[in-house]
């Protein structure tokens, strides 16, 4: 084996000086220090130090040089906040509720009360999260007058907008230092999770029965005539069937269809330790979107639908009113950690569920924490999306004593056709 060569020596011995010379001792320091350096406020700074000492120990021409820099840091700095003091705004939209995709119209009512108008001015955060991207640009507020811009926003995920509080900014002349202002919000928009149609509500044990509701195929007292039976003491007499009576030679009463609605309880798991993924695309969002599309789909097919999440629930009931309450809970949803499915099962409200169908919406990595379907009971319908196929890279361990769920989602492209019906064919092929 021969021995390296001296110029390969040299070279490493020249990279490990220079890492050496190069290595950040203060990250954060330092991390501050470029932050300043390269601001067009720090260099005219630094230029302005440096004409400074200039003056100081060669020419008296660099106090002259460190005032006119002085004079623009100054103008810089001082306008845009005294631009805006006399400026006052509020955000409105031209509606109360939309849904993920609608195009809803933003209302900014500026009011310029100085004598002079105000220039190059930006809203920004508050409607895509961030809180550096401008949203729209106002190019100048007329002195002493009130002006109006409207622009088009699509919110891409549900939420309570604006998220965060909007500020109207300006950096003009120079956009050395940019000042802000919070803006008032009139009226807030409610993004309701995306819908898409569902299938005929599944088979349910136990229905309350209710007046005035589509009819089940079930003995009542009202609806369409079922049969006929003999009669029991208590029956109405308008119930006689008078013909089979005369036939029979005893009372004979018809049965009738009971008009009933079906009970469901919906319960979302939304622990994020479960979920996978971030932003519109993350399993959480399209966990809640499932949920919302069941509940939206089963209370106009005239079921009672409830919810239940992480410490709170909202009763079974039906109508327009039970769907907006639904919708608007899932829309303020918050990104924040929530409880455990297991202990959400074991609240009273969900524990206690008896009148019919509980379907679970939950993820493949709920079994990670305890929460799996494995105790799925009768009046169980379990809603499972892999959260693998959410996010790249993620740890799902497999779990072999879980029963197969009422409803597999391996992807977000086929939620449409799984909800449509898919738990039918699954049902049928098990």
């Amino acid at each position: 084996m021969t021995d390296a060569p001296p110029s390969s020596f040299t070279s490493r011995l020249r990279g490990r000086l220079r890492a050496l010379a190069t290595y950040d001792c203060f990250p954060e320091f330092s991390k501050k220090i470029r932050r300043f350096v390269y601001h067009p406020l720090g260099v005219l700074t630094l230029a302005a130090l440096a004409s400074l000492l200039c003056g100081l120990f060669l020419h008296s021409q660099g106090f002259v040089l460190c005032g006119g820099v002085l004079a623009v840091v100054a103008l810089g700095v001082i306008w845009p906040w005294l631009s805006l003091r006399g400026l006052a705004g509020s955000v409105a939209f031209d509606r109360t509720r939309a849904s993920e995709g609608d195009t809803a119209l933003v209302r900014l009512t500026l009011r310029n009360r100085l004598p002079w108008p105000a220039w190059g001015l930006a809203v920004r955060g508050g409607f895509d999260g961030s809180s550096n991207e401008a949203v729209a640009g106002i190019a100048v507020a007329p002195r002493r007058r009130t002006a109006l811009c409207r622009w088009s926003f699509k919110p891409l995920c549900r939420g309570v907008y604006p998220l965060a509080a909007p500020k109207l900014t300006t950096g003009f002349p120079f956009g050395l230092w940019d000042n802000c202002r919070t803006l008032a919000v009139e009226t807030p928009l409610v993004v309701w999770p995306r819908t898409v149609p569902v299938g005929p509500i599944p088979p349910v044990s136990g229905d309350r029965q209710v007046e005035g509701n589509a009819s089940r195929s079930k003995v009542g007292t009202n609806g369409d005539v079922l049969g006929v039976r003999p009669y029991r003491r208590g029956d109405s007499p308008r119930r006689i069937h008078w013909s089979q009576s005369a036939r029979h030679d005893r009372l004979i009463v018809c049965e009738l269809q009971s008009n009933s609605r079906p009970v469901i309880q919906i319960v979302l798991d939304a622990d994020p330790r479960v979920h996978a993924g971030t932003g519109p695309d993350s399993s959480r969002e399209w966990a809640i979107r499932v949920v919302a599309s069941f509940a939206k789909g089963w209370l106009e097919d005239g079921a009672q639908v409830g919810l239940a999440w992480g410490g709170r629930d909202i009763p079974p009931a039906s109508g327009q009113a039970q769907l907006h309450k639904i919708l608007d809970a899932l829309a303020g949803l918050p990104d924040g950690c929530d409880k455990p499915l297991a202990e959400v099962l074991a609240c009273p409200k969900c524990r206690g569920f008896r009148d019919g169908l509980q379907v679970i919406v939950t993820t493949d990595h709920a079994h990670a924490h305890q929460s799996c379907g494995a105790c799925e009971a009768e009046d169980q319908r379990w809603v499972v999306l892999k959260a693998g196929a959410f996010a790249d890279a993620v740890d799902v361990i497999d779990c072999g004593h879980c029963p197969t769920p009422w409803l597999l989602i391996e992807s977000a492209e086929s939620v449409p056709a799984l909800l449509k019906g898919g738990w039918q064919e699954a049902r049928h092929g098990s």
